[in-house]
Formats: structure tokens, sequence, C-alpha cells
């Protein structure tokens, strides 16, 4: 049997992982498993799924313990459940089941795309197949939006502040009217509301923040071609260059391969 690590009908990206794994480990993965960044609309009413997200390859333990390795980080690694648990592998406290995972986030936490929620999804997939148990995933439902784009707005603000969502039920089938109404229910923030000002002057038909602790990000709904248009005049409004992830919406589905 091949190696997953020199599979090549396997994308390069995912080969990287257990390849990783390989190398700290001296023996092949027995799979590798992938989820996509969530990016949560109004309150988690809609989910659009990203291309960037995380990947984690590994092996079964019969030991009942989860075994945790960054490529990320590989200086700071994880036995759970432990007390004392790296930053970066905190989102995995409560997994339950035993195995030595090799994980890669390609996301910044708190940049607006939930990577805790993507590393838990994929680790998560990752115990189900080794503890062979069967779970139906729901279908995903893809945005109909033809020609437009949801730009997210990672701020790079970092804050030790929790950043709590007050509750909003959307009420027409406008996503933009609908993003920026949700913005005005929540508590102010400086970056977040610049961005989202900026957005809305520039021709955006919608933009609100994102909750994503430790972060400050935002998003917004913009036609494809203001897309240059509405970076340029959020950049111009805020003091710290922000990094700019531009979603086509559609629907992508969490995977593995073993």
């Amino acid at each position: 049997m091949i190696d997953i690590a020199d599979r090549p009908e396997i994308a390069p990206e995912l080969r990287l992982v257990p390849h990783a794994f390989r190398q700290t480990f001296g023996r092949p993965a027995t799979g590798v498993w992938y989820a996509p960044g969530v990016l949560n609309l109004l309150g988690g009413a809609v989910r659009v799924q990203a291309k960037w997200g995380a990947i984690v390859a590994g092996e079964r333990r019969e030991d009942g313990k989860l075994e945790l390795v960054s490529v990320n980080r590989p200086t700071e690694r994880a036995l759970l459940p432990a007390q004392d648990v790296p930053a970066w592998a905190a989102p995995l406290t409560g997994s339950k089941g035993g195995a030595t995972l090799m994980c890669s986030v390609d996301l910044p936490q708190g940049s607006g795309l939930s990577a805790g929620e993507a590393l838990r999804t994929a680790v998560g997939l990752a115990l189900r197949d080794l503890a062979a148990e069967r779970f139906e995933e729901p279908p995903a439902v893809p945005l109909d939006l033809p020609g437009q784009r949801l730009l997210v707005v990672d701020t790079r603000v970092r804050r030790p502040q929790p950043q709590q969502e007050r509750p909003f039920t959307p009420r027409t089938e406008d996503l933009g009217a609908e993003m920026t109404a949700y913005h005005h229910v929540q508590v102010p923030d400086p970056e977040q509301d610049a961005v989202v000002r900026a957005a809305l002057a520039a021709g955006a038909r919608g933009a609100c923040m994102l909750i994503d602790p430790p972060g400050r990000p935002a998003v917004a709904l913009v036609d494809a071609d203001l897309v240059p248009a509405v970076k340029k005049a959020i950049t111009r409004a805020v003091e710290v260059p922000p990094r700019y992830l531009t979603i086509v919406p559609r629907s992508l589905n969490n995977f593995s391969v073993t």
C-alpha cells in the first residue's frame, strides 16, 4: 500500500501533513482529514465554507489518549487529557478518542474564519473514522449570489477581552442588508466599525463585524468588480493594513483519505 504522503493523485497540500507525520514519527499515517474554515454570518444563521481550513493526518492509539503535534508549532505538543494545553490545541480540549495526529491550520486564529472550529472538525472526523464510527453529515446549502464576493477582513487586532455576540434574527432574504443590520445590533468596536463604514461607503452591499476571538475581523458583501476599490477604501480607513480573504460563496465539503 502506497503511503498517503506519496500518492500523486492527492493534492500537494494534503500530502504535506502526512509527510510531516512520517518525518516526525518514522511511520506512515493511516489517513488524512480536512475541514474548511467557516464564515459564520448573522449569528450563525448563514454559514459559508472557505477553501482555507485545517488538515490532520495520523493513526489510532489504543490507550485512549489524544497526542497532537502542529506543523505550525512543532515544539508545542499536547497529550490530552491534560491540565496544561498549548493555545493552538485549546479548541480540542474535551475531544474523546485515542489517536496520534499531525495538525495543520492555514488560518490565523481570530482572522474571521473560525480556525479553531475547522481544527476541531478535522480532528473529529479523524477520531470518528479511526474508531470506525458511522456518522452522516448534513448536506451543505450553497448561497445563490452570482457575481458577488464575501470579503473577509482580518484587522490583525487581537484582544484578550471576550467579545460577546448579541442575538440577531434575520428578517429578510437580502443578505447584504441583514449583515449591516446585524452589525448595528452588536457592541461597537472601533476597528470593526471603521472597516464596515469604509466598505459601505465604497459600494459594498452590506458589511458587519465577525465574532471570532481573540480577533476583531469583519466581512463585506461586494460585487466582484468592486472588490479592489473596497479593499483600497478599507486600507485607507484603518491604521494597520489588514489581511484580506476573498470568498466565492459556494459549498465545500469535509473529506478524508485513508
